[in-house]
């Protein structure tokens, strides 16, 4: 398992630097720059072209790019590591990590949320199939997997927020309440619903087929021919059974569940890392978003091989 990791984590490496120049290249391409926003009447030309100056935006693309992916990747990381914001000039180290922990407990409860309601519809669609029961999870599943996110965030905070004024429409946490749990949870409910509600769907789907497939294996058909109690047999050895395939998507879900947040974060103005991105999008912050759309890509890699290495600790069969 160790060589296999290791082979993997080798093979990432061209990935990365791919990602690198594609993300490099597309930020060039996109219109404006960081000096935009000085541009005015008030602003004088000489003043413009000392901030270009001061971004390095003069020098030739090449020399921009092995200057900042030379940086990026000198380890150990220091404050310096991944440039300045050219919005108000903080290391993009400390801007990122500040706004790490408020995505994972957006993810994290996301996650928790998908896994205890999705697994259960899948198993009770499986074993009603065809029944009522079945078709209305079905239904209900694709209905919430067609819906875009930043449509159903926006269907929230209307109903929710706005006209039954149940929960709040944007922040982490009410003014004076820093700490405390359950104001934390009543600002998390809209955003935790936004995420969680199509991964239920595409999690109830994929936990009914598996759960279908294997209650039609022979070891399932023995177990109920031996009079083993019917409840026995759908816990202990179907489900079991079933869960293996659901497990990878634990790995997988991880760079879903990052993008889904950018838009979910923006329409909730949860200050995370999400909401961090589309800020820095709107004011052409490069060296933010070049760090973030990198550790996206380093979560896609890293979301993959934990898929494969839990597909393989609990199904005993997988040998790398």
């Amino acid at each position: 398992m160790a060589t296999y990791v290791l082979r993997r984590l080798i093979q990432a490496v061209p990935i990365l630097i791919g990602i690198s120049v594609i993300s490099f290249l597309i930020i060039q391409l996109a219109p404006g720059d960081p000096t935009d926003r000085f541009r005015s009447g008030r602003v004088s030309p000489e003043t413009i072209a000392n901030l270009i100056r001061m971004y390095g935006l003069d020098k030739p693309l090449p020399e921009q790019f092995i200057s900042w992916f030379t940086t990026f990747w000198t380890f150990p990381w220091n404050v310096a590591a991944w440039g300045y914001s050219f919005v108000d000039g903080r290391p993009v180290v400390e801007k990122i990590f500040d706004r790490i922990p408020f995505t994972l407990e957006l993810m994290v409860t996301s996650l928790i949320v998908t896994m205890i309601v999705s697994i259960p519809l899948g198993v009770l669609a499986a074993v009603r199939q065809y029944s009522w029961a079945d078709k209305i999870i079905t239904t209900m599943a694709t209905i919430g997997y067609a819906l875009p996110s930043f449509v159903l965030g926006i269907l929230l905070l209307y109903i929710f927020s706005i006209k039954l004024n149940l929960f709040p429409s944007f922040g982490r946490q009410s003014l004076g309440q820093e700490g405390n749990l359950p104001d934390l949870m009543w600002h998390l409910f809209l955003p935790v619903c936004a995420l969680a509600i199509q991964q239920i769907a595409a999690w109830s789907r994929y936990m009914r087929s598996s759960m279908l497939e294997v209650l039609q294996q022979d070891y399932v058909r023995t177990a109920r021919a031996k009079g083993l109690p019917g409840s026995k047999v759908l816990y202990k050895h179907a489900l079991k059974n079933a869960l293996l395939p659901v497990i990878t998507l634990l790995g997988l879900s991880l760079p879903s569940l990052l993008a889904g947040a950018a838009i979910t974060e923006s329409i909730f103005s949860w200050p995370g890392l999400g909401y961090l991105a589309v800020q820095s999008v709107t004011t052409n912050d490069f060296p933010t978003i070049l760090a973030i759309v990198m550790m996206g890509g380093m979560m896609v890699i890293l979301g993959n091989l934990l898929a494969d290495v839990l597909y393989g600790l609990v199904d005993p069969r997988i040998k790398y």
